[in-house]
């Protein structure tokens, strides 16, 4: 089934008995073909790199790069110790928690976007200090990290998980409503109860604007990181104490799409509005930037881990992973070392670029480097050394989503220009690839052919991956004209063996060059 009605969702696991994790588990079993242990274990992976990162902000305070913020995870878990607090010492932990993963975040450090990495200390907050508390095991908590990521693929599939498109509700909201319905479940709530939690944490969050001062993931993500792990767990005790949600989830989801769609551009995500354009704001942009060198039908979320991840380096997940999954892509199709490359980026990629290090992750992405690589921070120097000349612009480039760039990559032997999208959460969804008009994201197995315009090639491609015992999940064909060059684009469901490329050439001589292209 897909996970795009919460109703439809827990009317099913009311009526199965089973949990919404159960449901999340078996619906990657039938979608990836993995054994559920091994679905499991990649899991615990990402609940691993969560500990890790609550660990090392709450243990040592972690200073940004720009030096805006940093240490308040260190300082609350401290003065929790205390005793000397007005909240309970056990709740200042979790908001502690929550601060620690957004600085690690801010530092260019490791952390998991759960649903994006502006909103990524809510979740491991929560689940770092149920584990804490005892009440519940390691195992328990990784279950519940399905819960919480079938609720924001229903949340991705029905309004957003970007700021850009629809403000800080749509990603601090989303974690939070994801948080609280994951503690309804984990503590034994049922279905329905779980539904309850995340209409509360979402009503609480609506008209919540993305106004980030210098167009960093620092000031208000933060604080807001820390405050909402908190609205998440009274949530999730509201509804476990019988409080329902009167409005029912799916309505507020819906609500919360439309909000974001009247929210003007300024108070999404651009850095113009709201805190980000109060006069201390612009006066921390002028001081961070006035040194800063100026170096010249959407995707579908259908897996867990478009939610509970990637694993990746800081600060955002729009504007760096998502940038570097962009720069990736053409990476693997350029097929030869990059010389030079051209970045022209539009709307919040325009606007905000340097303060998310945009430009340093669509650097990184075009070296070949991914999200988790520790190098992403010094793409320009890597780009030195292995002789990349690149440069930045910006200009509108058509009605796409915000968070667009287009880039003109060369190497030795030939060039490649590729039109993208960061739709949030680090997914990312191609719109053009050398002015042909072709989506794809690159999360499967997707196979770019070039080959002339002739009948029947498509329905022999079809017929060899058939034979082959593939399952066709997408394909897509462009040409320039009757019988001149075309471009097939064709994800398959499962793992492919780069073996078969050099087989389908084999049976098709027709085509000219065949590419398999997958982001990590």
């Amino acid at each position: 089934m897909s996970f795009t009605n919460l109703d439809e969702i827990i009317d099913l696991a009311e009526r199965q008995q089973k949990k919404l994790a159960v449901l999340m588990i078996e619906k990657e079993v039938k979608q990836t073909g993995m054994a559920k242990e091994a679905i499991i274990k990649k899991m615990l992976d990402q609940f691993d790199i969560m500990e890790e990162s609550v660990r090392k902000g709450t243990q040592n305070p972690i200073q940004s790069r720009t030096g805006l913020s940093g240490g308040d995870g260190y300082r609350l878990f401290k003065y929790a110790q205390s005793e000397n607090s007005f909240v309970e010492p056990t709740t200042l932990h979790t908001a502690a928690n929550a601060l620690a993963v957004s600085e690690v975040n801010a530092a260019m450090g490791r952390i998991v976007a759960t649903p994006t990495a502006g909103s990524a200390g809510i979740l491991p907050a929560v689940l770092v200090q149920a584990l804490d508390s005892g009440r519940f095991t390691r195992d328990q908590i990784i279950e519940s990290m399905f819960t919480a990521s079938a609720l924001g693929l229903v949340i991705a599939n029905k309004a957003s998980i970007s700021g850009a498109a629809g403000g800080c509700q749509a990603e601090i909201g989303s974690a939070t409503a994801m948080a609280a319905g994951a503690l309804v479940e984990l503590a034994g709530g049922t279905p329905t109860q779980v539904g309850h939690a995340v209409g509360i944490a979402l009503k609480n969050s609506l008209g919540l604007v993305c106004d980030p001062v210098a167009g960093l993931v620092e000031i208000p993500c933060i604080y807001r990181n820390g405050l909402h792990a908190i609205t998440a767990q009274a949530a999730a005790d509201m509804a476990l104490a019988g409080v329902k949600s009167i409005i029912p989830p799916d309505e507020v989801i819906q609500v919360m799409h439309e909000v974001g769609q009247e929210m003007p551009e300024s108070l999404r995500e651009t850095g113009i509005g709201g805190l980000a354009g109060t006069p201390t704001g612009q006066k921390l942009k002028n001081q961070i930037f006035k040194a800063e060198s100026h170096d010249c039908g959407p995707a579908k979320y259908n897996s867990a881990y478009d939610i509970v991840g990637p694993i990746m380096v800081g600060p955002s997940s729009s504007h760096t992973a998502g940038a570097v999954r962009i720069g990736n892509i053409a990476y693997q199709l350029l097929n030869e070392k990059p010389q030079s490359v051209t970045f022209t980026l539009m709307g919040s990629f325009a606007k905000t670029y340097q303060g998310h290090g945009t430009d340093l992750a669509l650097l990184a992405g075009v070296l070949g480097l991914t999200t988790m690589d520790d190098r992403i921070s010094n793409a320009k120097e890597v780009a030195i050394e292995q002789g990349l000349s690149y440069s930045f612009t910006t200009r509108v480039l058509g009605s796409y989503h915000p968070n667009t760039v287009l880039i003109d990559l060369a190497g030795e032997s030939r060039k490649i220009k590729l039109l993208a999208s960061s739709l949030g959460g680090g997914k990312v969804e191609v719109q053009e690839l050398d002015n042909y008009p072709l989506k794809f994201s690159g999360e499967q197995p997707t196979l770019v052919l070039r080959h002339r315009d002739s009948r029947g090639v498509i329905a022999d491609l079809s017929r060899f991956l058939y034979e082959k015992g593939f399952n066709i999940a997408r394909m897509l064909n462009e040409r320039s004209k009757i019988g001149g060059s075309a471009i097939t684009i064709c994800e398959v469901d499962h793992h492919v063996d780069r073996q078969l490329l050099q087989q389908v050439k084999n049976d098709l001589p027709i085509i000219d060059e065949l590419l398999l292209i997958q982001i990590d």
